[in-house]
């Protein structure tokens, strides 16, 4: 059965105070353990990339249940367990700020201790720069990239969680990939979106349903942009949201770089991969592209914004309860003696699964029979 849930995710500033962020950092660490020992890593980087899963950690460990921190505080301190032990099966590089900066800094360490060939490391990272500008260019949902955080294990698989914030909403998005053969980037390749709404005004080039818009934003950039820019520049026509005006299309409030129109035809990309990808090609000239090919060929975009929409010891705001420290610690010491094996460890876990199951329907029966 498919599990779906939602969650808000406005913009919040500041860190969890240290005497939870310490009790996440352990309790985090136990979780992850217990499930890669038990499922194995694969399976552990496969809940990772599961945005209802993910959040459903978050509260389990204590965070908001409603904040843009959560992406932080949880990776982060799952990140700080895993960094202090020497045999890790797992690495998590990346992070906001400065730490996003440190990601190739940390993948060298970690092909210098020999856990992940060089040739690896650099195909990893490739996807996720990749991953990263499909996101922040290729989605046009209001949303600008700000975090990103690999997860990853010595055999070159990985899960990838970056979070995206639209200031003038104040609020926050967060976009889930996992490692698959044969993943496509550029048709429905991500594993989900974490957001409590849909957006109306998105321009979608990342699914199948945007291909012939793509082959004509192609075809476009190979061409003399002198050519086309006469026809939509010819009498009171200067700029595309002028034109827009007549047509049912998304508004666009900017005006054509011609200069970079310019620059794409003299390198006549073969593909739109590699068009897409260039140095210097951002979000508005990808945006310009693909209106053009609307204008000039027909083909539309996708305007479908691709969105796929817990507390067990409290939240740190007070939301549902405030932390209870003992209930907290007592938690950390119960399944701390089940990854040592001091308790039964597999009835132990097979009972706490089946409870959950038995809750978890229950609820679905209570919430059917009040709808």
């Amino acid at each position: 059965m498919e599990r779906k849930g939602s969650a808000i995710l406005p913009l919040h500033y500041g860190h969890p105070p240290e005497y939870l962020y310490r009790r996440m950092v352990k309790l985090g660490g136990i979780i992850s353990d217990l499930i890669i020992e038990r499922f194995g890593i694969e399976e552990y980087l496969e809940k990772i990339s599961d945005p209802f899963w993910f959040h459903s950690l978050s509260l389990a460990i204590g965070f908001d249940w409603n904040s843009s921190g959560t992406t932080t505080a949880t990776l982060s301190a799952i990140k700080e367990h895993y960094s202090g032990l020497k045999d890790s099966p797992v690495f998590i590089l990346g992070g906001k700020g400065r730490h996003l900066g440190e990601m190739s800094r940390e993948s060298e360490e970690i092909v210098s201790s020999g856990a992940v060939s060089d040739s690896k490391m650099h195909r990893i990272m490739e996807d996720a720069r990749r991953i990263a500008r499909v996101d922040q260019n290729l989605l046009i949902d209001g949303f600008d990239l700000y975090m990103q955080f690999l997860v990853m294990d010595t055999r070159g698989k990985w899960s990838i969680v970056q979070q995206g914030m639209n200031p003038a909403m104040k609020m926050a998005r967060r976009y889930h990939w996992i490692s698959r053969t044969g993943l496509d980037f550029l048709n429905d390749g991500r594993n989900g979106i974490s957001t409590p709404w849909e957006m109306d005004k998105v321009v979608d080039l990342t699914t199948r349903n945007s291909e012939r818009n793509r082959r004509s934003m192609l075809e476009i950039a190979r061409e003399d942009p002198y050519r086309y820019r006469i026809k939509l520049t010819d009498g009171p026509q200067k700029t595309l949201d002028n034109f827009q005006s007549q047509q049912d299309v998304l508004r666009l409030d900017y005006r054509i770089n011609w200069a970079k129109m310019r620059e794409i035809y003299e390198y006549q990309p073969s593909s739109f991969p590699e068009m897409a990808f260039m140095k210097g090609v951002g979000k508005s000239t990808i945006r310009a592209l693909s209106y053009l090919a609307e204008v000039i060929y027909g083909e539309k975009p996708s305007f479908t914004d691709p969105v796929k929409f817990s507390f067990a010891v409290g939240g740190k705001d007070g939301v549902p309860k405030p932390v209870n420290v003992a209930d907290y610690d007592r938690a950390i010491e119960f399944y701390s003696d089940v990854l040592r094996g001091t308790r039964e460890r597999d009835s132990t876990l097979e009972n706490l699964a089946r409870k959950l199951l038995k809750d978890s329907a229950s609820r679905t029966i209570a919430a059917g029979q009040r709808a």
